[in-house]
């Protein structure tokens, strides 16, 4: 996964200044989400009583009169810093056993508790941003590295996407010179890479609302290349998603289109060595996040209100044909 798991025992968080030391840790732009675990009540009657309203009973009991501001917050940023994997949990045991049980089985990648022996992945908030703080805890963690293989991609930026009701796709090379050197051929190995992300969201029973590729125009007829591609890409993409093509043209001395990103409403990030699948199951590639400043500045670019590149014919529309 390309976001840190961050578990915070609720019962640390006594304070508006505590919620908002974990809360400002957390996002897809820091690279860390936090856990919610537990991610439901014991029962039906009191299915709701998850993590997040936990910390507002804890609030409620050490300073009340912060409880309406954080469940403002917990309800309108929640989706975007909060990650819930199925996890386990027992209310009938304390927070900590619960945690220990499932970081046995699967690692959380730090655990703020209440009173933690800092051993690397486990601290309290009074230990945030020192030397022995957790490494994930300390800086925004942009950078990873992934196998360079469809599954591994979409997994890994599986909680932004689940999230995002916009995704554009930047990579110069959906479409490259064909092997005659006389026109354009489409990129079978981005396109799965698509296709993956488009099945794991099918899913998740999410469609977004927006759907955009980006690549570079190629010598030759920039409306014949884009005809090429939406034909070709129509076959990866389910019925549910219409999307839209965009062939861009570098400026004479400016940029170069070299960069990829997968740019969403709610974060971005960028391949080292693009979205498509790899040579060998050994091929990864680096994959880091984008501030929401940068993240700003992309979509920008690539819009009819940027002027880092030009279009080299009009978008076209099209949509997915697989059932």
């Amino acid at each position: 996964m390309a976001f840190h798991e961050v578990a915070v025992d609720p019962s640390v968080i006594r304070s508006w200044r505590d919620f908002q030391l974990v809360w400002s840790k957390a996002g897809f732009s820091k690279g860390r989400l936090i856990a919610g675990y537990p991610e439901k009540g014991p029962d039906k009657e009191r299915k709701e009583q998850g993590w997040a309203w936990h910390v507002v009973a804890s609030i409620k009991a050490h300073e009340v009169g912060s409880a309406k501001r954080v469940l403002t917050s917990l309800e309108t940023h929640a989706k975007f810093k909060l990650i819930k994997r199925g996890r386990s949990f027992n209310h009938d045991e304390p927070w900590s056993a619960n945690a220990d049980k499932e970081h046995r089985r699967l690692p959380f990648a730090a655990l703020i508790e209440t009173e933690a022996a800092c051993d690397g992945c486990r601290c309290t908030l009074d230990d945030f941003e020192e030397e022995r703080c957790p490494a994930c805890l300390r800086d925004d963690q942009h950078v990873m590295t992934l196998p360079k293989q469809p599954a591994d991609l979409a997994i890994g930026l599986l909680p932004m996407l689940r999230c995002a009701k916009d995704i554009r796709f930047v990579d110069p090379y959906f479409l490259k010179k064909s092997e005659t050197g006389t026109g354009a051929a489409f990129s079978t190995k981005h396109a799965r890479v698509v296709q993956e992300i488009a099945n794991r969201l099918t899913e998740a029973n999410r469609v977004p609302q927006i759907v955009e590729f980006h690549m570079l125009a190629l010598d030759g007829d920039p409306a014949a290349q884009l005809s090429i591609f939406t034909k070709e890409m129509e076959a990866f993409l389910p019925k549910t998603w219409k999307a839209k093509a965009c062939l861009w043209r570098e400026n004479l001395g400016g940029r170069r289109f070299h960069a990829r990103y997968i740019l969403t409403d709610v974060g971005g990030a960028g391949s080292e060595y693009g979205w498509d699948q790899g040579n060998s199951t050994g091929d990864q590639t680096d994959l880091y996040l984008l501030t929401e400043s940068v993240l700003s500045q992309r979509i920008t670019d690539f819009s009819d209100a940027g002027d880092a590149f030009n279009l080299a014919a009009s978008p076209r529309e099209f949509v997915g044909i697989r059932g």
